[in-house]
């Protein structure tokens, strides 16, 4: 099968840290594993459009609508990714889908996306959590929406012995600086809870690490390690005991599937789609809640060493397991519209 991968806006100028570029780059990695062609198309590139059997745009914006009309007149079999990390309800997702005027061009993201429906033949979620805003949010029948769950990165997670033993500390990585990621939570519950916290991951600007750093104060159980190196971040999934990412908005969280992969235990907000993939063996909690954070973190800190977490990781969320699902579900889409 001959596969063209094309990148949103917002990815294409990001850096390797953004979401939907890493989905869409170990997905091609997994389908160029399994026998398929994967094509990185770009705006630059002179392409026979005909040619591919599926076209699978990653992302959405307000490009979407007009780029999938001239794109469908050169080959119809389009599929999308549109990644759904909002926090908003299906009834308020499903209002802002009315607000454009298509006369003038003025239209939100998701009015785009929900005026680009007719012309695709599958929208590719990654939980139930997003399948529910587009059934209730855009009506959009079920028939056309697949779930395929995203995989933990098998850069990351390499050979890994489970005689080594843990060491009693939280890890968070994770641009930490950003708001949604929820840190200055991370920071009070490990301060009221006197528990060992690691943080690594990009800081942001000096003014954007401030409030991160005001929390933290004197406190001596809390290291910032800022952007580490891919040996690095292995080597402390290996050492931490557990793994906490309380996020307000989260689409998977795959450095939490890393870290159960390396035996971590998870501490997860109960927010959005990520719960998915951990329950039932992660501790879920209410993001807004210091409290709940904190004492999941030491309960976890605690608890004797097991492997259900990593075996449940390995058995539904490997790269080939992932791949194949990809395939029966482009295979599908292609039969049913023959």
């Amino acid at each position: 099968m001959k596969i063209g991968f094309f990148l949103g806006q917002s990815a294409i100028i990001s850096g390797n840290s953004n979401g939907v570029k890493n989905q869409a780059r170990e997905w091609s990695k997994g389908l160029v594993s399994q026998g398929h062609t994967v094509d990185e198309l770009n705006v630059w590139g002179n392409y026979d459009w005909k040619t591919y059997d599926v076209l699978h745009i990653f992302g959405t914006g307000i490009w979407l609508h007009a780029f999938i009309i001239v794109l469908s007149k050169k080959n119809k079999n389009i599929v999308i990714s549109p990644i759904i990390d909002s926090i908003q309800s299906p009834f308020m997702y499903k209002l802002s889908t009315f607000v454009g005027f298509e006369k003038l061009r003025l239209y939100s993201p998701t009015y785009a996306l929900k005026k680009s429906l007719p012309y695709i033949k599958g929208v590719f979620v990654r939980s139930d959590y997003e399948s529910l805003f587009f059934s209730k949010s855009m009506n959009l029948k079920s028939s056309k929406i697949f779930k395929v769950p995203l995989s933990f990165d098998d850069e990351i997670c390499k050979e890994y012995n489970h005689n080594l033993k843990k060491e009693n500390f939280c890890l968070h990585i994770s641009s930490i600086y950003q708001e949604r990621k929820n840190v200055i939570r991370l920071i009070k519950a490990a301060k009221k809870y006197k528990f060992k916290l690691v943080l690594a991951g990009a800081k942001g600007s000096e003014e954007q690490f401030r409030p991160l750093l005001n929390e933290i104060g004197d406190c001596k159980n809390i290291k910032v390690l800022g952007f580490i190196t891919e040996e690095e971040m292995i080597d402390l999934y290996k050492k931490a005991k557990v793994f906490a990412l309380p996020s307000i908005s989260e689409g998977v969280g795959i450095v939490a599937l890393n870290a159960a992969y390396y035996g971590c235990e998870v501490v997860l907000t109960n927010v959005g789609g990520p719960k998915e993939y951990f329950h039932p063996f992660a501790e879920l909690v209410n993001p807004y809640s210091v409290r709940d954070i904190g004492v999941a973190v030491n309960k976890l800190l605690i608890k004797n060493q097991d492997k259900k977490l990593h075996n449940h990781i390995l058995c539904n969320f490997k790269e080939n397991v992932i791949s194949k699902k990809i395939i029966k579900s482009y295979f599908k889409i292609l039969k049913e519209y023959k």
